[in-house]
């Protein structure tokens, strides 16, 4: 029939494009080349240093030991949403190499992402056109930065500027440009995320299902596993586990007469999450991340001298005035799933969720992907139209929707050449003969350089890990920093403090030096030195490792 031919031309069309896109780019992601290793995106070379540390857990670890220690600030038990890590970490410790450790997973679950999204939107919009239409928009966001490009091109027109985009898009944080692009922000760098939202878009789906004939059409072993299901989003990316909470409530509030399968549904996921919760979180929990910050990164407190309307403007362009559009021209206002969408967006502009404001695009991404169903069949709608110049309108539309998140995401089909070296060949070295004098569990005492070898390639905990992911967990460090200070730069308390927090080695760089005042003299005159490599010293300075406990 004409409608599975349609179906069928859909897929095909996801997986040429899409599909063949993210099969293409992961491999380009992180590469081990002669001199080191490299991230082929600037977010990557960002986030993944960390990821590599939580993977090191799952790695060298004993079993049952996992969460006893958190490997970036040693004091404490392990506190991290764990899961997409404790993959990649267990398939190195089955022998696989990093690299395709973290690509192969990263990859697969891309493409599951895409073939789930593609489906929502069918669901969602009936319609295959329309669904590869709402999937491309949800991938090529990223404001009206676009518009920069076209004027530096014909300020200094020239081919090279087509071949590899000088520089991002969606990230003109001059201009106020703050929505970046989803792939290059989110879907490479954020890998709970990545896991997060294909497991969410499953739950969405059936529930979605259930609900246009009434919840209580599904049977109780459904809604309990979908529950069960729902509650380990807790373990793989809370953020999602938020936006689905927010989601079932607006669900509720249209489907009140099977509020009987909504209780057992909602029974079934907060009783496996209120023991996740106190297994991995309840311990870390050093603060509330929720604060009233309205105008999320137009608020004054970060600095853009920015209207939120222009805000919007510039990082949202015409896509908020097409769901107006498609809101009234549709009713869409009586679909459950568009008001969630359109809740999600209001609650990240009225609340701060986590201490750094930038990490609600973890649920503004969610509200993007539900705001692509209106803003797609509006666009269909007019293309849809018998005159010539709606058509063209819908085309316009297209471009300024997709233009800067294009530019970027063809800028990432170039990694190879703006790669960042996260860690020098000397640097592996000097981290696998580390390995060969240490324990699993040996506590070190380092910088907390982003990029430190210790925690990231020798995979050993450390007192003091990169203070702007401690920031964003909320955890106040001040007290070990100071310790840390006085304990490097070989104050009167040093060895006091060293057995307190049961230091074994203590590492001294360029970065121990510069950032911490290290003094290796003084570890030289009352340690050994038991590695000189890469521009550092390790000293011992507890017991030797027995062969054993390697």
């Amino acid at each position: 029939s004409d409608e599975e031919l349609g179906l069928v031309r859909g897929w095909i069309a996801v997986a040429l494009t899409w599909g063949v896109y993210f099969c293409l780019l992961w491999p380009r992601i992180l590469v081990a080349r002669t001199d080191g290793l490299w991230a082929g995106w600037r977010t990557v070379w960002g986030d993944w240093a960390v990821h590599l540390v939580y993977a090191n857990v799952f790695r060298y670890q004993e079993f049952g030991e996992f969460f006893e220690r958190n490997p970036l600030y040693a004091t404490e038990r392990f506190h991290y949403p764990f899961a997409a890590d404790a993959i990649s970490g267990l398939l190195m410790r089955m022998g696989f190499d990093l690299v395709p450790s973290f690509v192969m997973p990263s990859m697969v679950a891309s493409l599951v992402l895409v073939a789930l999204l593609y489906r929502f939107y069918g669901l969602a919009l009936e319609s295959s056109a329309q669904a590869w239409l709402a999937v491309t928009l949800f991938f090529t966001n990223g404001g009206m930065g676009g518009i920069a490009y076209l004027d530096e091109f014909l300020a200094a027109p020239h081919l090279e500027m087509l071949r590899l985009p000088p520089h991002e898009y969606t990230h003109l944080p001059q201009h106020g440009i703050e929505w970046i692009n989803i792939v290059t922000s989110e879907v490479l760098p954020q890998r709970a995320l990545l896991l997060g939202f294909p497991i969410t878009l499953a739950v969405l789906l059936m529930l979605r299902t259930g609900w246009r004939r009434g919840l209580a059409s599904l049977s109780s072993a459904r809604l309990v596993g979908l529950g069960v299901l729902s509650s380990s989003l807790l373990v793989i990316h809370p953020h999602s586990y938020l936006a689905l909470v927010v989601c079932c409530a607006v669900f509720l509030l249209f489907d009140l007469k099977s509020y009987r399968a909504w209780l057992l549904y909602g029974a079934s996921a907060a009783l496996p999450s209120l023991l996740i919760w106190q297994l991995f979180f309840a311990e870390g929990l050093h603060q509330s991340f929720v604060a009233w910050y309205p105008g999320w990164l137009a608020n004054p407190e970060i600095g853009h001298d920015l209207s939120l309307p222009l805000f919007l403007w510039l990082n949202w362009g015409v896509f908020l005035p097409l769901v107006v559009a498609a809101l009234g021209r549709f009713r869409l206002y009586r679909d459950p799933l568009v008001v969630a969408g359109l809740t999600l967006f209001v609650l990240c502009f009225l609340i701060r969720f986590q201490p750094h404001p930038w990490d609600n695009t973890k649920l503004l991404t969610w509200a993007h992907l539900i705001l692509c169903i209106p803003v797609a069949r509006y666009l269909a709608y007019l293309w849809q139209r018998k005159w010539i110049v709606p058509r063209l309108v819908a085309a316009m539309l297209a471009l300024c929707l997709t233009a800067s998140g294009t530019l970027d995401l063809w800028r990432s089909m170039h990694a190879e050449e703006i790669a960042l070296r996260m860690w020098t060949r000397e640097e592996m070295e000097l981290a696998a003969d580390f390995r060969e004098i240490s324990s699993a569990s040996s506590v070190v005492l380092c910088s907390d350089y982003h990029h430190h070898w210790v925690p990231s390639l020798a995979g050993r905990p450390i007192l003091l890990g990169y203070r702007g992911w401690l920031m964003s967990y909320g955890v106040d460090y001040s007290v070990v920093e100071r310790d840390v200070r006085s304990m490097l730069a070989g104050g009167p308390d040093t060895e006091r403090l060293l057995r307190s927090y049961g230091v074994e080695f203590v590492a001294i760089g360029a970065h121990e030096r510069l950032d911490f005042g290290a003094q290796p003299d003084y570890f030289r005159r009352n340690h050994q030195s038991v590695l000189q490599q890469a521009g550092y010293e390790v000293f011992r300075v507890m017991r030797p490792v027995r062969d054993a406990d390697r």
